[in-house]
């Protein structure tokens, strides 16, 4: 089977054109070994699977059981009551089990014989765990489908309360969970009394500080591998420095800037060359992938997350169209949804959209929502003599502009005028790019209120356009 890139599931070495996550994985084994219980987790097609997938397999010869489990699937009836999720659990662990250890699954399903509750679970487990030889490694995928059910959330409790008797009770070696969601933030219930007590039902869990985002030099390994099973030449210092550019790493996306150039490009670009990437096709797959009617699960799910929370979509527009400053804090509760969903992240402690991708989605989302309710129309150029020899000319854009301005929105006052105009001018080019570029904004380093767009057109033009509210030649000298 041919290798290609892979960017829907698990990714398999055998199988898909792969970064090299070795240092990743080892610095999860070293938790393993050292018997910590903790969380991957990280924002969707981020890794987690695949990371799962090959500790699996790591842990496979050596003196490890690992038991892969995923709540993927699994229905609400599995939660109604301890009576039902005790042995149903029981019964999913042994199947696990059966795969490839048959007879240890079946000394599971003796000790878990009678379950009734998790209490009987708890006794089960230490009663088999006893009984087996190697260390037991429990990693479980997709824990968000089942971490708003106060059932699981004691199931974890569980499993804390055998982790701090380890050394009087026989457990689990290490217990691995990867979602989206960090699983110690969730609350649990210990007292039904009338004054309820709230803990984390996973307060002792390790931090997991592997990034899972790839780096230049990363995702130059997976490139070498690519370049010599197909015989294609780069410059792969350059491609992968690219590649990350428009990406910052995340998994997904850098796969499928990569996926475009080796599926599509050809049927697309009459001149593109199959054995020789350059840097122009990795400018045409960005273009490709964020491209106004192109959509994905990655995207849509992206939107659907800022439709859903007014807070995030008002932080997001914030940063991405106002140019606002926004303190990084893990404390704020709606900045740490936009990083748990990977919108957001961190820079130099401040709040930025997570890569050029997002953002360029993003600024293209937000424009129409804003055309379609009050923007005016943009498209004022009658006479077509906004381009010359194929390249914008951008001094004619900018004067058409201040026309556009004075005519529509001359009875604004300047809160709205500092607040939409820098969407209003992006509203007002995107007609003239027309497919053929893109608009981006760029970080401003300094004090300076304003805002840098960066527009290209074609594969050759690039132009920074600085948005600055003027407030008078006085303001201006002073800084």
């Amino acid at each position: 089977m041919a290798k290609k890139f892979n960017v829907n599931g698990c990714c398999f070495p055998d199988e898909h054109y792969m970064v090299d996550i070795s240092g990743k994985l080892n610095q999860a084994m070293k938790l393993i070994e050292q018997g910590e219980y903790f969380t991957i987790n990280r924002p969707r097609q981020y890794g987690k699977t695949t990371i799962l997938e090959m500790l699996f397999n790591n842990l496979s010869p050596r003196k490890y059981l690992p038991v892969f489990l995923s709540f993927e699937g699994v229905g609400d009836e599995l939660f109604k009551s301890e009576a039902s999720f005790a042995p149903a659990f029981a019964r999913m662990f042994s199947k696990e089990l059966q795969i490839k250890h048959s007879g240890i699954a079946e000394l599971f399903l003796n000790a878990t014989s009678n379950v009734k509750n998790l209490e009987d679970l708890s006794s089960s487990i230490s009663v088999f765990t006893k009984e087996i030889s190697k260390d037991i490694v429990v990693l479980v995928d997709e824990i968000d489908k089942s971490s708003n059910n106060q059932l699981f959330l004691s199931f974890l409790g569980m499993l804390r309360d055998k982790y701090l008797k380890r050394k009087r009770e026989a457990t689990f070696k290490s217990v691995i969970l990867a979602g989206v969601h960090d699983v110690k933030s969730l609350k649990l219930k210990i007292r039904k009394d009338t004054e309820t007590k709230l803990n984390s039902p996973w307060n002792i869990a390790a931090d997991f500080n592997v990034d899972m985002s790839f780096n230049p030099a990363e995702i130059k390994t997976m490139l070498v591998s690519y370049a010599k099973d197909k015989k294609v030449k780069m410059d792969f210092d350059a491609i992968a420095e690219r590649i990350h550019y428009y990406t910052n790493g995340h998994p997904f996306l850098v796969s499928k800037i990569c996926k475009n150039i080796d599926e599509e490009e050809a049927e697309q670009t009459p001149n593109y060359n199959p054995k020789h990437w350059t840097l122009d096709d990795i400018n045409w797959s960005f273009r490709w992938l964020t491209r106004p009617m192109y959509t994905t699960t990655n995207f849509d799910d992206m939107i659907k997350n800022l439709e859903n929370n007014k807070d995030l979509f008002a932080l997001v527009r914030a940063v991405s169209v106002e140019g606002k400053e926004v303190s990084a804090a893990a404390d704020n509760p709606v900045v740490n949804l936009g990083i748990t969903y990977g919108i957001l992240s961190a820079s130099e402690d401040k709040i930025v959209v997570s890569n050029r991708v997002y953002e360029q989605r993003i600024a293209t989302y937000m424009q129409s929502k804003q055309e379609t309710s009050e923007l005016k129309d943009c498209s004022i150029f009658h006479d077509y003599g906004y381009l010359e020899n194929g390249r914008l000319v951008l001094n004619f854009i900018l004067e058409k502009f201040q026309l556009f301005m004075k005519e529509h929105y001359s009875n604004k006052d300047m809160a709205f005028i500092e607040r939409e105009g820098r969407l209003v001018f992006m509203s007002f080019l995107k007609p003239l790019i027309n497919g053929k570029g893109f608009m981006w904004k760029e970080p401003v380093i300094g004090d300076e209120r304003r805002m840098d767009i960066v527009v290209t057109y074609g594969s050759k033009q690039k132009e920074v356009v600085e948005l600055k509210i003027w407030r008078g030649k006085e303001y201006h000298q002073e800084g």
